[in-house]
């Protein structure tokens, strides 16, 4: 199986992109909806709880790694998923433009972290289901990606040297 990728089919929930964006920065964006739908006054999109430590640990991995959450400290709020399994994992990201240098670690890393989180070694966690969802803040262009975890690795070298003047890679 490739990983398939579509392009400009889905929206960033309302509110979590970044107010303002930086240069080479990966942001971590919210990828769900409140659980309760009766709170007027907290429509705030919810990061999954097992993000909470994600920006830190990456950093840990590479010092020089522009990652962040897109919601500023306090307005974060988090959810927790009971009984989630692999087909659910899913990373959402935000960047100035789809040629950033750092998409690939920092999905590198979210697999990693998943690795040591449910004791799958390296190897295990790049062959379990993953989805990326990713906006480019500069144009609004918006790309999905989603295979295997070294699937969606390879899809993401073939989009940056797409968008950096490189090979044009094919919808798979």
């Amino acid at each position: 199986m490739a990983a398939r990728i579509t392009e400009n089919e889905w929206t960033p929930l309302e509110g979590a992109l970044p107010a303002t964006t930086s240069g080479d920065t990966v942001y971590v964006i919210p990828t769900r909806l409140p659980v309760r739908d009766d709170d007027e006054d907290d429509k705030l999109p919810r990061y999954t709880d097992q993000m909470r430590y994600f920006p830190k640990e990456a950093r840990n991995a590479a010092p020089a790694l522009p990652v962040e959450f897109s919601m500023p400290s306090g307005s974060r709020k988090f959810i927790s998923e009971y009984s989630i399994d692999p087909d659910m994992w899913a990373l959402g990201l935000a960047v100035l433009t789809l040629s950033n240098d750092w998409l690939i670690f920092v999905t590198q890393s979210f697999i990693d972290m998943r690795a040591r989180a449910q004791g799958w070694s390296p190897e295990e966690a790049q062959e379990l289901p993953l989805k990326v969802s990713i906006v480019e803040t500069k144009t609004s262009r918006t790309v999905e990606i989603e295979g295997k975890g070294s699937e969606v690795i390879e899809a993401l070298r073939e989009l940056k040297a797409k968008n950096s003047g490189g090979k044009p890679i094919g919808k798979k």
